[in-house]
């Protein structure tokens, strides 16, 4: 007799906030993906789910998604294939999955919802099933690091919503509550027309840290991604230590207490003026804007995360 099949859940990230809608909705959302690790065969497939929104001790809904609807929603994002570049952020938190399942929910914030509860069946190439069950918190995040703005002059700022793939609009929870942060040229309201990293408006300006802190990594080995508009070829960063993060170019980390960090990543070659173990004030220079690692976007930007994992990041690519 064939055995069940032999899996478990796991929500990604692992904490889960929602945040209040823009425009005066009065709406509050949420998204999370749960993957579906398999702890034998990964040749398993969603054939059901039933999701229960809870607030206040209280169902405020209940879902019953079908193998159809849960096939729209399936993907594998955090699996390494053959293909996976070496640069790829997956090999830094790859996980042994089937699949994944992205769920996306939108309430009133006057349900509160504090909690979800989820029953997946899923199916086996043989067609045994089986089924796991996941509660999941929801919470407000509260930010306690007071920030600045991290550069002098003027910009442009531009993104996508948190919870609609935020900046960038990958669908990574790494980049989702990003602000984009683009230089202006001296006519304040025109952006570089080339594809030349001397040409772009924001390049070379200073970057100021956010808030006081404590640098807890420094890296400057990374070299600039000669071709702006351009994902960079990763031969480049292969011979480079640790080249999964060499993606993330020359960066900065600052410690802030409480659990709160800023990352400032892709940070000009040569540039930075902080090193490991530094104590820096809110405003000290820390380096410039640059197109290092893998960064291809046409104009050098700054964005700012506050993450799923309580922390607080200022990206620059």
């Amino acid at each position: 007799m064939a055995s069940q099949p032999g899996f478990r859940l796991q929500v990604v990230p692992a904490n889960v906030y929602k945040v209040d809608d823009p425009g005066g909705s009065k709406t509050s959302s949420f998204v999370f993906d749960i993957a579906v690790i398999c702890l034998r065969d990964c040749a398993l497939s969603p054939r059901s789910a039933l999701v229960e929104l809870y607030g206040a001790g209280s169902i405020v809904e209940r879902q019953n998604w079908t193998a159809k609807m849960l096939a729209k929603i399936k993907r594998t994002s955090f699996r390494i294939e053959s293909n996976t570049p070496v640069m790829a952020p997956v090999r830094a938190i790859a996980l042994a999955e089937a699949f994944e399942l992205r769920f996306y929910f939108r309430q009133a914030q006057v349900f509160a919802i504090d909690f979800v509860a989820l029953r997946l069946t899923i199916t086996s190439a043989t067609g045994r099933q089986a089924e796991q069950t996941l509660t999941i918190p929801v919470r407000y995040y509260q930010q306690e690091t007071s920030l600045i703005f991290p550069i002098h002059g003027h910009g442009i700022i531009g993104q996508d919503y948190g919870t609609n793939g935020g900046q960038g609009g990958h669908g990574d929870f790494s980049d989702e509550f990003g602000i984009h942060i683009d230089g202006l040229d001296q006519n304040d309201g025109e952006l570089s027309e080339t594809d030349e990293n001397a040409a772009d408006a924001g390049r070379g300006r200073e970057i100021l840290a956010p808030a006081a802190g404590t640098v807890v990594c420094a890296r400057k080995d990374v070299p600039t991604n000669p071709k702006p508009g351009a994902e960079p070829d990763e031969t480049w960063h292969r011979p480079l230590h640790d080249p999964v993060n060499a993606s993330a170019g020359n960066c900065v980390i600052i410690d802030h207490g409480n659990s709160e960090y800023s990352v400032i990543i892709h940070i000009q070659t040569g540039s930075l003026t902080v090193k490991l173990g530094d104590h820096i004030a809110a405003g000290e220079v820390i380096g410039k804007f640059g197109n290092s690692g893998d960064a291809f976007g046409r104009k050098a930007r700054v964005s700012t995360l506050a993450t799923v994992i309580k922390e607080v990041i200022y990206v620059m690519d």
